[in-house]
């Protein structure tokens, strides 16, 4: 049998503060904007340059 991921898991080190995101953005608020990442061509852009082209969605999270 093998380890998944990592010899030994501890939360605390892996997890960042998650209590400070959400006082940070509501549900309905703008996001502020910041660099992401063009998986397709590896190119940084801003989210603002996708908003010009209409609502973007962003999901946080897992898929793992």
């Amino acid at each position: 049998m093998t380890d998944y991921n990592y010899k030994d898991f501890e939360m605390a080190r892996e997890m960042p503060p998650f209590d400070d995101f959400r006082n940070k953005l509501f549900v309905g608020e703008k996001a502020p904007d910041f660099d992401l990442e063009d998986l397709t061509t590896g190119e940084t852009v801003p989210l603002s340059s996708l908003w010009k082209k209409g609502p973007a969605i962003i999901e946080f999270g897992s898929f793992t």
